[in-house]
Order: structure tokens, then sequence, then C-alpha cells
């Protein structure tokens, strides 16, 4: 294969330089841009931001992340090169991570209103990014009014939305860990229900509430609006419970039509609830998309031949016609930084969920290197009367963004003391502050950012298809192709440097750095290099 490195180097020059020094000292990837009129900023390539509201900003001092708080830091999401957003629910409800509705129309109070979600869903569209709204509708609280109307009362108007298992409505079905009552933070008791939903009723309701959240003021232009849902915990057969079964058919895919039909360019995301491929959910459930839970397991491993497996099966399963968001970290798992202790495996890292391709999408503080790991084991006393959901909350602390104001944070689970009093949730004095980490140019911080630069840079990383070209031993080169010009990456999971599997390419590093060794080319631990490809003639394809 002969390569031809000018073409690249020509449009990556600003971007990346050879050295050669260690990972921890180099900054392979400038961070100054130039932007002439003859170098203008490309359009930032697809890149998407999951926040987890309630720990993200704090407008107005009551330590709750809100709706004006997003608005305020979309600065700050561009200069990341983000171009859409992920929120988690925004309804009312009784739990903190606002999963099990209230209210299904409603805004939870401590977010904001109706008109501050307008004004941020508009600010957004007005700066060219799109926003996907989390849903979980399979279940609602015990507040919910079909709960409250229809218990001990059937025929009433909300019969028919909340599954019993007698004619009275006396015995709610539980397929949610086969419970209807949880202890939840702050030490309090709460019920969730299960909706039915292979009723008409439910179907037509939840229709015509996610056409809603689509165009809210109802005016037929969707400024206004979300841009796509993620579907929370989807599943065929809810809860593998035998209860709520073909749920794609009955369910859905009815739903998904009519959504389609309302808004043509509308993203359906399945959070695929086996935590596998996907090939379910975008086949027979016709999502148009799926996260990347195997690749993200092979990251998370430093696990390179599973990753290369990773990619590859994705691509049989996805092909082109379906996408995922590459994940490292959600809002359900341990951050990384908690398991990946070498910052040169944190990069790694860093690289392997912006540069593989697919859609990327962040998890709020994952820039920084945020930590915090779900509770195992045997809980504190204090814990023990909120056991159901508090295990979740260090992977859900608060965005650090000013370390001389930490009073100013939207640490929600630190208003009861008595109820979170985890010596994590003080441990205030690390690097992982915004501030901190824009004042140096060698932060993780300034790292994503180059790389998100280096991914619009090129049309390979932007948009191109993904392959794997070579495998040997923890080294996995991927190909990138574009009709533009097509790109090797280099992924070395390895903690010892590793002979690249292509050598007759002109690596360049984007962490660690590549050099000879016994007359090889080499890549260092948790190294990752970039060379350029040709283009043959009537081969490429782009997404």
């Amino acid at each position: 294969m002969k390569l031809i490195p000018a073409l690249f180097l020509a449009i990556l020059i600003a971007s990346c330089s050879q050295r050669t020094e260690p990972a921890d000292t180099q900054a392979p990837l400038s961070s100054k841009t130039p932007n002439t009129p003859e170098q203008q900023e490309p359009p930032q390539p697809e890149l998407y931001y999951h926040i987890f509201v309630r720990s993200f900003a704090d407008s107005d001092g009551d330590r709750q992340g809100d709706l004006d708080g997003i608005r305020q830091k979309l600065d700050f999401l561009q200069s990341l090169g983000v171009t859409g957003i992920l929120l988690t629910p925004l309804y009312p409800s009784q739990f903190y991570h606002n999963y099990f509705a209230n209210d299904f129309y409603g805004i939870d109070p401590e977010f904001g209103s109706m008109e501050d979600y307008v004004a941020l869903v508009e600010e957004i569209h007005q700066r060219g990014m799109t926003i996907i709204l989390d849903q979980e509708i399979q279940y609602v609280s015990g507040q919910h009014e079909w709960f409250k109307e229809a218990s001990g009362n059937p025929g009433s108007p909300s019969d028919g939305y909340v599954l019993f298992d007698d004619e009275q409505n006396t015995r709610p079905v539980g397929t949610l860990f086969n419970l209807t009552e949880f202890d939840v933070w702050p030490s309090q008791k709460q019920n969730i229900y299960t909706v039915d939903l292979l009723s008409e009723k439910a179907r037509a309701y939840f229709t015509e509430y996610l056409l809603f959240w689509l165009d809210p003021n109802g005016d037929g232009h969707f400024s206004d609006g979300a841009d796509g849902y993620r579907i929370d915990h989807m599943m065929d057969d809810l809860d593998n419970a035998g209860v709520l079964t073909g749920l794609f058919d009955a369910f859905w895919v009815p739903i998904f039509d009519e959504l389609r039909e309302a808004k043509p360019d509308i993203k359906i995301i399945a959070e695929q609830a086996d935590w596998g491929y996907g090939e379910a959910f975008v086949n027979q459930g016709e999502a148009d998309m799926v996260f990347g839970f195997p690749i993200r397991g092979a990251i998370l491993d430093l696990d390179g031949a599973g990753f290369a497996d990773a990619v590859s099966e994705t691509n049989a399963v996805l092909g082109s016609d379906h996408g995922q968001f590459v994940f490292v970290e959600n809002h359900d798992t341990d951050r990384i930084a908690s398991h990946l202790e070498d910052p040169r495996a944190l990069r790694l890292a860093a690289a392997s969920n912006l540069l593989t391709g697919w859609t990327p999408i962040l998890y709020y503080g994952q820039e920084l290197g945020m930590r915090g790991e779900k509770l195992e084991g045997d809980l504190p006393d204090a814990l023990l009367s909120s056991q159901h959901d508090v295990r979740d909350i260090p992977i859900r602390e608060a965005m650090r963004w000013d370390s001389q104001q930490p009073d100013a944070l939207a640490d929600w689970y630190l208003s009861d003391p008595s109820a979170y009093d985890l010596p994590s949730a003080h441990a205030l004095d690390g690097p992982e502050w915004v501030d901190v980490q824009e004042a140096d140019e060698g932060s993780l911080l300034a790292f994503y950012r180059r790389l998100t630069r280096l991914r619009a840079n090129h049309p390979a990383l932007a948009n191109g298809s993904t392959a794997v070209a070579e495998t040997s031993g923890d080294t996995v080169v991927l190909r990138r192709e574009h009709l533009e010009g097509s790109v090797l990456v280099a992924f070395n999971f390895g903690a010892v440097e590793a002979p690249l599997a292509i050598q007759d390419a002109d690596w360049m590093p984007v962490t660690g750095s590549v050099g000879p060794s016994a007359g090889s080319a080499v890549l260092s631990a948790y190294g990752v290099a970039i060379a350029a490809v040709p283009t043959a003639q009537g081969e490429a394809t782009s997404d």
C-alpha cells in the first residue's frame, strides 16, 4: 500500500506536530488553530454531550442544576466542539433523577419553567445545535394521577393506563425488579408503577405526548421543540417479565412512525436494555441509533482484541443504515477516570471515544477527568433507607466549574448531609475544575479540545466510515474512510510500547509518541497515532 501523507499534512498542519516526548509533557495537537480568510474554522461534526440536569449548572443558588444554568454554559460546550446535548428527564418526579414521572407534560420546578425550557431550546437552535430529551415512559411514580385516580376505581378516566392484575384495580403489577415500593434518596419510600403499554389509551397518549415536545407551541415549526428522543430501558418484553411482550411492534414502532411523519429528521436513540449490539432495536424496534456498549467495555478493559472485535461486529450489526453513540461513561456507569489511573490510558480512552467513528458522546465532567464509582457492597447505616437509588449518586455528582466558588455547585445531594455523607462528596481539592484546566494547556480539558479540532479538520475523522485495518497484540489500526481522503488511526491498548501494524505510514502521534526501535516504528504505551492513506478510485465511502 502506497501511503500519501502530504494531503493529510496540508489539512492538519495547524493541528498536529510530530513530537516524541512523553504524553504528559507534549502537546502533539496544537491548541491554536489559525482563523484567516484562507483557512476558516471547519464546521463541527456531530458531537453530543450528556447532561445529568440536576448536577450540571445552578443558575440561582439553590444547589439544583437547572435549565438556565445549561443555557449559560452553551459557550463552554461549543468551545469543546459540542453540537448537541442529551438531557436526562425534565418532568416532575419524586426521584432525584426524574426517571419516573409525576406528570409527563410538566417541567420539574427545580429545573425551571416551560418558558425557561423554550428559551434554552431556541438558543440551542439559533447556535446550530440540537437537543435530545431522555424518556422513560414505561413507568409512573405513585404520585401520578393515573395511579391515584385508577387505584381501586375501575372505570375512572385514568383507568387503562397503569397495569393491574385484578378487575378492582387493587393489585398493581410491579415488573421492575418485581417491586412497586422502593427506598430512595433522601431516606424515603416511593412507588413505581408499570404503564400498560399494550393498551390503546397508553399508546395514543404517548404518541400525542411525544409529538407535543417536538413542537410545544403547535405552530408547525420545530424551533421550540426537541430534535429527538433517547428511549431509556427500551425492551420488547418489558423487564423480561413476560407480562408486556411484543412491544416493538405493538407500541414503539407505531409511535415512531407518527413521529417521523411529523418530523422526518427526528433522531430516535434506543438505550438497549441488554447493553449489547442493538440488532433487534434497530431492525425490529426501528430505532435510528443505539449505544456502543461493547466498544465502551473494550476501552474500559484496555482490551485491544476486544475493541477490534466490537468494531467489526458493530459494522456487521448496524451496517450503513443505522448509527450509534460511542461513549466511555454515562449516568449508569462508573466514571472512567476511577478505573484508568494512568493518565496516559485516560487520554487513550478520550481518543478512542472521539476518533473511533459513528457519533461520539461525552458525559458531563468526563473532559475534566471527574471521578466516581457506584457504591457496592454494604452501605453505611445513613444510606440504608435510600438503598435503591443512592448507589448511583457518586457517578452523578456536581460539575466542577470554578475552584474559587465551591459553594456555587449543583451539589443537591449535600442539602441533606445525613442522607449522603460520603468523603468523596467533599473532596474538592483535585484538578477536576474547569477554571483550573482552562489555565493549563497540558490539561485533559485542553486535550479534549485539541481532539475535537483534529476531528473537525479532516472529513474522514469527522464523518468517515470505520473498519479494522490491522491488529497486532494490543495494537489496533482503524481505517476511517471518506471520499475526500482517508485516515489510519492506531491505538495501543497495552502498557508497553508496541510495533505499529502498518510500518510504511507517516505516523503522527495524537497522544504518546511514535519512534524507531530495532528498525521498526513503535507506538508508546497507551499511545494513539494517525496517518493518511490514499483513496482508491471507486472504493471510498462516506457516512
